[in-house]
């Protein structure tokens, strides 16, 4: 049996899964992504390759690879991660969310240590391709996916196959002259509609006294607020957080209305660690898509929630992976560039 490793580094969590080739999840492991400083990034890639090692040592893992009646043959390692992506060298051009990546020869180190291929993708394309290959996008050859969590990615399938660029929806400036963002610019998407935005909106209407379950959260440390509990103060009918997740609804309808005025899209899948929060801001997407796409162009866009709601980013890793350099899986044995 031929299996990969996929690996999902998002600005939180680093998820790893070992799939086979028809994207059957066999094991996988979620831990926190290691924080560490830019200006000591040499640790970030020994600590992600230490977790590695560790995943596949311990006994489960170990179990399911090699068994008394079969030997499980791991193939290479796929790898997401957020941010701008040198295919060409195995590089992150930029991560604005994980700067101790910036520059980073992350192919080269993982082969190095590892003795097996490595395709390296940004995080949200790789969510795509897990979508196009056994999720929600599996009967759409043109579609975005947005993923929603501690930043905002996109990642494009069009004409059947993944668009191979930065598709960096979460910085498409929605608001001249709006709220900074960690790319350095101002009035990005992301900065209206991510966890970070949430964090950053309410912190910021509290800290102007506005009234609010939540200000009573995390003994009143204010600065202590996730989007969880903000979420969870939305449940319970608090106006601040409810008027929030619908701010989120609303500017990121206005950025799928602008993806739907510019590509053919037949749909636009929402995923990523936000999505419980689901119905609480899909019907401001909607609304905006609605007043502002051409009709002609947005009458039959499915706007529709991700099958892979669990392991997407990792799945698609190993999925793409699969793709590069096994030809069993009917893919082109190619360059991981």
């Amino acid at each position: 049996m031929r299996i990969a490793i996929g690996m999902d580094i998002g600005g939180t969590n680093t998820k790893i899964v070992i799939a086979d080739k028809k994207g059957t999840v066999l094991c996988s492991k979620q831990m926190p992504t290691p924080s560490v400083s830019a200006k000591n990034p040499g640790e970030i890639d020994s600590l992600l390759i230490n977790s590695l090692k560790d995943f596949l040592a311990d006994d489960s893992t170990k179990a399911l690879i090699s068994t008394p009646s079969k030997t499980a043959e791991i193939i290479g390692i796929g790898i997401g991660v957020a941010g701008l992506i040198d295919r060409k060298n195995g590089k992150v051009i930029e991560s604005p969310n994980i700067s101790a990546f910036n520059g980073l020869p992350i192919k080269e180190k993982f082969e190095k240590e590892f003795s097996l291929p490595v395709v390296l993708e940004n995080d949200a394309n790789t969510y795509a391709y897990g979508e196009k290959w056994i999720g929600a996008g599996k009967d759409f050859d043109n579609f975005v996916l947005l993923t929603i969590g501690t930043g905002l990615g996109g990642g494009l399938i069009y004409n059947g196959e993944l668009y191979e660029g930065p598709v960096e929806i979460g910085h498409m400036v929605i608001v001249p002259s709006g709220r900074y963002c960690t790319c350095g610019s101002y009035g990005c998407l992301e900065s209206y509609a991510s966890g970070r935005a949430i964090v950053d909106r309410v912190v910021s209407s509290l800290e102007k006294g506005a009234e609010s379950l939540l200000a009573k959260c995390c003994e009143g440390n204010f600065y202590k607020i996730t989007p969880q509990v903000v979420y969870e103060t939305a449940l319970e009918g608090d106006s601040l957080s409810r008027e929030v997740f619908r701010e989120v609804g609303q500017f990121l309808g206005i950025g799928v209305a602008n993806l739907i005025n510019i590509l053919n899209l037949e749909a636009v899948i929402i995923g990523g660690g936000l999505i419980g929060a689901w119905d609480l801001f899909i019907e401001e997407v909607k609304k905006e898509v609605s007043k502002r796409a051409f009709k002609p162009l947005s009458a039959n866009v499915k706007i529709i929630k991700s099958a892979l709601t669990k392991d997407a980013g990792s799945v698609g890793a190993a999925g793409l992976l699969f793709k590069k350099i096994d030809p069993a899986r009917g893919g082109s044995r190619q360059s991981a560039s």
